[in-house]
């Protein structure tokens, strides 16, 4: 997976960059007029018979959204920035909660969960910036073109939303049947059905969005479009400026696509992944072991165990989710870090045959190597 960056010139409005980019910000607007009313629908109340809440489910998975989908607003230039705008806008939408009339109440427990789902949101937004530089770089500039093209047509969404509903369908009664089967004294079984639906959704979308996005690039190493404003000219010369925003372009931008061998990938990634899977099991045996013995000889251990084993089901699902996402997320980054490395020594060293190329004459920045044939990009002198 390679970062997404939006791009930090102003773009023409009718080119397909700033045509994506208005669409990214009529869904986000949509979204959030969608998420105050129903945080502040009178007198609402999601739960199931038992007394199995669904509200710090919701709650998390709300502002989850919200945050990735105002950073792809471009509204918010600096992530530093984001995370102080998310917190005053949970606070303020809770702390409204309590206007009379909406016969709502201000709820810490809610505001926590506004701030897990906020917290693993920022977690893989960061995960997700620009990795290496040079050919690394040039790789994450030509997946966000690709993915302004696709995302510049209101069908896109459409597949996108209809694939996202049809993964819930599917994940809802796996997640039913995962409690049934193996949970069985855990929380309600449709709590773990809207966990499923969420996961369901987000997997079936990301795989019809990453699809959508490799096509695109397929399509791209013909069209050549501008990595800028990713519009199109097929009879302009390679090195001529954009005739759409004036963005310089180069013969190599589109010459190969740029990448590593999954196999490859996969072995660069196994160690960030063991440790990963390593820290959540730790967590976990250091976390009990903390509680039990420490919450007889500490006043504080005792409360926030006491606290904690009160919280409803779905609060502690919210907290267990957030820790998984935290260790996930920053796993990926580690992955993208050692794998936009590797790539960025593309011109160097064959990503094929591991052939020497530092002797290889690149002109213009590309090359063929001697030994295996394919060709490759080198950025910088030589």
């Amino acid at each position: 997976m390679t970062a997404v960056p939006l791009p930090t010139l102003q773009v023409p409005r009718d080119s397909p960059a700033g045509r994506a980019l208005r669409n990214r910000r009529v869904v986000f607007v949509v979204v959030a007029i969608l998420a105050f009313a129903a945080t502040h629908w009178p007198k609402l109340e999601l739960a199931g018979t038992g007394g199995a809440p669904l509200d710090k489910l919701a709650h998390a998975l709300n502002f989850a959204v919200l945050t990735a989908l105002l950073w792809q607003t471009g509204w918010v230039r600096r992530l530093a920035i984001l995370p102080a705008v998310m917190v005053a806008w949970c606070s303020l939408d809770e702390l409204s909660q309590g206007i009379p009339g909406l016969r709502r109440t201000v709820d810490l427990d809610d505001w926590l969960a506004n701030l897990a789902g906020i917290a693993g949101s920022l977690a893989f937004i960061a995960a997700l910036r620009p990795a290496g530089q040079g050919i690394a770089a040039l790789a994450a500039t030509r997946r966000r073109c690709a993915l302004d093209s696709l995302l510049a047509h209101w069908t896109a969404w459409l597949n996108i939303a209809t694939a996202a509903a049809l993964g819930a369908a599917v994940g809802a009664p796996l997640g039913v049947l995962l409690d049934s089967w193996f949970v069985r004294k855990g929380p309600q079984p449709w709590q773990y059905g809207f966990v499923g639906a969420v996961l369901g959704a987000s997997v079936v979308a990301h795989a019809v969005l990453e699809a959508g996005i490799r096509s695109r690039l397929r399509r791209s190493h013909d069209d050549r479009p501008c990595l800028a404003c990713a519009a199109v000219a097929p009879d302009a010369a390679p090195d001529a400026p954009c005739r759409t925003c004036g963005a310089a372009r180069h013969a190599r931008d589109w010459f190969r696509p740029i990448g590593l061998p999954g196999s490859e990938e996969l072995r660069l990634c196994m160690m960030p992944v063991l440790l990963g899977m390593a820290a959540v099991i730790v967590f976990n045996f250091s976390a009990i072991a903390i509680l039990t013995t420490m919450r007889l000889r500490s006043e504080l251990i005792l409360r926030f165990d006491t606290w904690f084993t009160t919280l409803p089901p779905d609060a502690r699902i919210v907290a267990d989710a957030t820790g998984v996402a935290l260790i996930g997320a920053w796993t990926l980054s580690r992955c993208r870090v050692r794998i936009a490395a590797e790539v960025d020594r593309g011109g160097e060293r064959c990503l094929a045959c591991g052939f020497d190329l530092r002797a290889t004459a690149a002109g213009a920045g590309t090359g063929t190597c001697p030994e295996c044939g394919e060709q490759f990009v080198r950025i910088g002198p030589g």
